[in-house]
């Protein structure tokens, strides 16, 4: 009996240290357009680690260029590995994907749907704390255009204390990542 419950035990532990891990983020997002660059309402980003495999989830993005709001919907990058150096992760990501519909009711339809396989060259670079990300979409054969995402975002504080509010505000916003950005430019 103490065998089994010792082997029991064991399975548990084996399977609580393979169990996915997931951080969101809250992000700065820039589209450029053909070269033409839009601001973005901030987005929500979640990487997930399972077992050494990445996933990085664009949820319910909508896409606002010249005062329009265009529902895209969830761009998903999945099953990726990724590098560890430096402090940080980063994975690489070259292969199609199909945009899938979001889930926002504030919106009746989505275009991503409706694109088929959709070109993605991407990199995303993260810690526990921060996540850059540039996914480069290449679109000229079918709507003429050359589409560039980037993400700068940050992870919410830890309960155990305030490890990404990087300036001090008490709270956890683009705020830190811009302190973040001057720091490596010296500029504090």
């Amino acid at each position: 009996m103490k065998k089994f419950l010792l082997t029991l035990a064991a399975i548990g532990c084996a399977m609580a240290m393979t169990a996915a891990t997931a951080r969101t983020y809250t992000c700065h997002i820039k589209v450029t357009i053909n070269g033409t660059v839009t601001e973005q309402d901030e987005v929500k980003v979640d990487m997930t680690e399972d077992n050494g495999y990445y996933s990085m989830n664009l949820k319910n993005f909508v896409l606002k260029a010249e005062g329009q709001s265009m529902p895209v919907g969830n761009i998903v990058i999945s099953n990726v590995t990724g590098v560890d150096e430096h402090g940080y992760t980063t994975v690489t990501y070259k292969n199609p994907i199909v945009i899938t519909a979001g889930d926002d009711p504030a919106y009746d339809y989505w275009m991503g749907p409706m694109l088929g396989q959709v070109p993605i060259d991407a990199i995303a670079r993260f810690t526990s704390t921060a996540v850059s990300a540039s996914i480069d979409i290449d679109m000229m054969s079918s709507l003429q255009q050359v589409i560039n995402v980037s993400i700068f975002g940050v992870a919410p504080a830890e309960e155990t204390g305030n490890v990404a509010d990087v300036n001090k505000d008490r709270e956890v916003n683009v705020a830190d990542v811009n302190t973040v950005i001057d720091v490596i430019l010296n500029k504090q």
